[in-house]
């Protein structure tokens, strides 16, 4: 009867939470374009205008798959095939997602760094570089999960000591490095700033904007990583134990099984919202972020009415290139 009652509740999460953030989340992540793509010569808006359009790609494509479950009894080459996509997929996009996350990361350490060449590596042409290298690197290295995912016993998935391969994968490139990496450079960048903020006397007061926009995507940055090690952990956890109790528990319960999966859905489902929330992060952890929004949503209304515009003074932009220092 449990378990009756967790997968009742499960097929409604998934049929009434996956529309709400997808749908929530694409409207997000319009404004997050609208407004960082006013700055598209700065190499940190590159990466998180990038980021978004990835995510919502992500958004959309597996509230499609949540949404219109398909069933592999048949095992024709149409199930092979949407098996190994509807593995695949999700899991390039969100890789390449992180990554641009973590290349933000490395940005804002570049730029706060004191020595000028190191500054000098955050340019456009580079993000713009890194972002397609990111691309076509991870379709490439994650091509495994399409050639090894396949259907056993009407059932999608990974198998054998393949599921433990993956397994491996996930935890390593989803639930270790990303964070790590993020959190490594986030502390390294705010050492640079409060650095840099000790060298500067009080008299120069034509480099305050630059510390304040530099320190307002740092807070972006960071906070989207940190809402991201709380909604990424609990996956690979529960591909870990699923995984050690396949091989440890020789006759595992239905119920057993069907608490797994409940509990593997509910973390789908947070990595899932994880994709919809960064303009929600940017509104609550930014001032700046907040003061750009609102005035793009007053612009929109004036437009509407037939008022002129307001035009805000360059050194107010969230995202105005600060490439020197």
């Amino acid at each position: 009867m449990s378990t009756a009652i967790l997968a009742t509740i499960q097929s409604q999460l998934n049929f009434y939470t996956y529309t709400i953030v997808m749908i929530l989340g694409n409207i997000g992540n319009i404004f997050i374009i609208i407004l960082f793509a006013r700055q598209r010569q700065n190499a940190c808006s590159i990466y998180l205008i990038s980021s978004t359009i990835i995510n919502s790609i992500y958004l959309t494509f597996n509230s499609f798959v949540q949404l219109f479950p398909f069933y592999y009894a048949d095992e024709t080459i149409r199930a092979f095939i949407l098996c190994k996509l509807r593995s695949y997929i999700p899991g390039i996009l969100g890789l390449i997602t992180k990554t641009f996350i973590v290349l933000a990361c490395i940005d804002r350490f570049m730029i706060t760094n004191h020595r000028a060449n190191f500054r000098a590596f955050s340019t456009p042409k580079r993000a713009k570089c890194l972002v397609c290298l990111s691309i076509i690197f991870w379709p490439i290295f994650g091509c495994h999960v399409a050639i090894m995912t396949t259907i056993i016993n009407r059932q999608c998935g990974q198998f054998g000591i393949y599921s433990i391969i993956y397994t491996i994968y996930i935890a390593i490139f989803v639930g270790l490095i990303p964070p790590i990496t993020s959190g490594t450079l986030g502390y390294l960048t705010y050492r640079n700033m409060k650095q840099r903020h000790n060298r500067i006397q009080p008299v120069a007061h034509v480099d305050i904007p630059i510390r304040r926009r530099d320190k307002e995507l740092l807070i972006i940055v960071m906070s989207e990583v940190f809402v991201y090690i709380l909604t990424a952990l609990p996956y690979p956890f529960i591909l870990l134990e699923m995984m050690i109790s396949r091989n440890i528990i020789l006759n595992k319960s239905i119920e057993y099984s069907q608490i797994e999966s409940f509990i593997l859905g509910i973390a789908l489902l947070l990595i899932y919202m994880n994709f919809a929330a960064p303009f929600y992060i940017y509104i609550i952890s930014s001032k700046a972020f907040r003061r750009e929004f609102k005035h793009l949503i007053i612009n929109i209304y004036r437009k509407q009415r037939g008022r002129p515009t307001i035009h805000r003074s360059t050194h107010q932009t969230l995202t105005q290139n600060n490439t020197h220092v």
